[in-house]
């Protein structure tokens, strides 16, 4: 089996991998979300990602190992075929927060600005970022949690236009309406300048439980040419 370990004890992997392997998961440890390319469980201090069947959807482990650097991503540690290990962030999605009457931070906003423009600058397209895949954590710093539909790009130019539609719908739906007439904004609108270039949308849901019992969230950030306010 093609493994890559980072910084993880052996005994905790083999614990695991035996667990997966007997398809015992849903039985001893909690699922904190699900997405098109499978399940997270708790342990511990880990997130437990097992992936579905299909080999496709198993890239967001190769693509998060790429961005280890930056803050706004969790620590990867371990991954193999059948699922990988990363950081259990303690906190809630932005879904839960705006339910429970909260709002987004303009910090927080430009913390979710820098973590796309890093990926950007990799070559790498943050697709399908929504309410429930982006979390604040417990130091109130934003933490993305699945880069699943994240993909790879020898043309980056041609999603800037796409990626600025969806930082405006984000913003919107954050509360953070009076961005229209910021010089931030509109330095980032000439970042990410205008395309043609429009890909169907796959949208899925993730989604985490945390202690302060904040309620589930399957608000999805929808993709819309003008907004009202």
């Amino acid at each position: 089996m093609d493994r890559h370990a980072l910084s993880i004890d052996p005994a905790v992997v083999e614990h695991l991998g035996a667990m997966i392997m007997a398809g015992n998961m849903d039985q001893h440890h909690r699922l904190l979300g699900e997405g098109l390319s499978g399940k997270v469980y708790e342990f511990e201090q880990y997130a437990v990602k097992v992936f579905k069947t299909d080999p496709s959807e198993k890239g967001d482990a190769v693509l998060l190992a790429e961005l280890q650097e930056h803050p706004a991503f969790p620590t990867l540690y371990y991954k193999e075929d059948q699922f990988m290990i990363v950081d259990k962030v303690s906190g809630y999605t932005l879904g839960q927060a705006l339910k429970a009457g909260e709002k987004l931070t303009e910090r927080q906003f430009s913390q979710i600005e820098a973590a796309i423009e890093r990926c950007y600058g990799q070559g790498i397209i943050a697709d399908d970022l929504h309410l429930n895949n982006i979390m604040i954590d417990q130091d109130g710093q934003v933490k993305i949690v699945d880069v699943g539909r994240f993909f790879h790009t020898d043309h980056p130019a041609a999603h800037k236009g796409e990626l600025a539609e969806d930082l405006e719908a984000l913003k919107y739906h954050c509360g953070l309406f009076g961005f229209f007439s910021s010089s931030n904004w509109k330095r980032k609108r000439r970042y990410y300048s205008s395309s043609d270039y429009r890909r169907h949308r796959h949208h899925h849901s993730y989604s985490s439980s945390h202690r302060r019992h904040y309620s589930s969230s399957d608000w999805h950030i929808r993709r819309r040419k003008r907004y009202s306010s």
